[in-house]
């Protein structure tokens, strides 16, 4: 399944990660990423697509300021080891919930979370889709 994945911000809280700051981590992570600074009208948001070839496939995610994660173009066990690494930039204990796009429940994201367990979580949504 490829559904894409969304890691937020609590309701009612947002992050202290802009988009600036999340760009340029990004670049450290994956130094060939493509990424373009976009606006999305109907929310009147701003966030930052990108794009990174990985295992001979282009994959697509966005940063929406202090708010969200969006990762698609892969099943969830692939990106897992993204997610833990963008938590990590985070200030510890900060909380997230995820989402996949065809459950819109969310469930929160643990403290300290590691890949096996962000997969795990991915996994539970998409079955009770």
């Amino acid at each position: 399944m490829q559904d894409a994945i969304f890691i937020a911000a609590s309701p009612g809280t947002s992050w202290p990660l802009t988009i600036e700051e999340f760009e340029v981590r990004i670049r450290e992570r994956y130094p060939e990423v493509l990424t373009s600074a976009k606006y999305e009208p109907v929310g009147d948001h701003d966030y930052l697509a990108f794009e990174v070839d990985l295992d001979g496939e282009r994959r697509h995610g966005s940063y929406f300021d202090r708010s969200h994660l969006i990762l698609s173009d892969a099943p969830p066990a692939f990106w897992t080891d993204t997610i833990v690494w963008f938590l990590a930039l985070l200030p510890a204990g900060t909380p997230a919930v995820a989402m996949v796009e065809t459950n819109p429940d969310t469930v929160p994201v643990p403290p300290g979370a590691t890949a096996d367990g962000v997969r795990e979580l991915l996994d539970a949504l998409a079955e009770a889709e």
